[in-house]
């Protein structure tokens, strides 16, 4: 994966193969992402992305290391990803609104495509769609992970949204209150409609487990008031109103790493796995 430049077509397709995201591709769609593909080196210590700055591109990087730096309360949590990797692939998906600073550790050499083109080329190949969500959960997951300590609050309904949230939700409260969620912004009303449709608002007693460490993962949950904590085996962090939990596990490989625990009297809707 290291030997750059990567001239011929056929060299960035093994490239990218090698890539986590895309394993198991089938050979046309690694060549058409190939196609779209351009080379990039950064030096040691050169930032390869700032806080904060828009994503207009995807690195995969197959040689060297990078830093992630995130912004938190407590000042800065960095974990450093060896190859291969990407760089803005999932917090491009999940439409992140404060994506990390990432700078070269070390000599690293990339191949990078638009978040313009690949939007395209997943739009049209649903394959893509699946493998790059299933290798992004497993990556976001093992980055929680590592952040111990240093993990933040899941990011929930923005203060200025002012929600009251009735003791009774009609199907059309329920969609304006999930769409003011941050990770289910922008999405598809009528897709957004087939994942909540059926489902009541469930209550959750202060004490009372979503899940624990170790359960299948079966859903994801939209914290529509109350508050939940996590178990702390990986740093402990709070979702409130607004808040998606497990939404990073709803695609990944393996079971919850770690579970959540309400604080409050708290109320969740839930998307399935097997729906969404």
């Amino acid at each position: 994966m290291a030997r750059l430049p990567l001239v011929s077509p056929l060299d960035r397709a093994l490239f990218l193969k090698a890539q986590p995201y895309f394993g198991g591709l089938p050979s046309n769609l690694l060549a058409l992402l190939a196609s779209h593909s351009e080379e990039e080196f950064f030096p040691a210590g050169a930032w390869i992305r700032r806080a904060h700055d828009p994503i207009d591109t995807i690195h995969f990087f197959g040689s060297g290391r990078i830093a992630v730096e995130h912004a938190c309360a407590e000042g800065k949590a960095q974990f450093e990803v060896d190859p291969p990797g990407a760089v803005g692939l999932a917090d491009h998906f999940a439409q992140t609104f404060a994506p990390p600073a990432v700078r070269a550790l070390v000599d690293t050499f990339c191949l990078t495509i638009s978040t313009a083109d690949l939007d395209q080329i997943v739009e049209d190949h649903f394959a893509l769609v699946h493998t790059i969500a299933r290798a992004s959960c497993d990556a976001v997951v093992e980055a929680r992970k590592s952040l111990a300590t240093a993990r933040h609050d899941e990011p929930g309904f923005d203060a200025a949204d002012g929600l009251d949230t009735p003791v009774v939700l009609d199907l059309v409260q329920r969609l304006a209150h999930a769409r003011r969620a941050p990770l289910l912004k922008g999405i598809n009303l009528t897709i957004l409609t087939e994942l909540i449709k059926l489902d009541e608002p469930e209550r959750i007693a202060p004490g009372q487990a979503l899940w624990k460490a170790g359960d299948q993962v079966d859903r994801m949950v939209l914290v529509l008031d109350g508050r939940f904590r996590t178990d702390g085996r990986y740093g402990t962090a709070h979702a409130g109103a607004g808040a998606l939990i497990g939404a990073w596990e709803i695609a990944a490989t393996t079971p919850h790493f770690e579970g959540w625990v309400a604080e409050l009297p708290s109320r969740v809707l839930s998307i399935e796995r097997e729906l969404f």
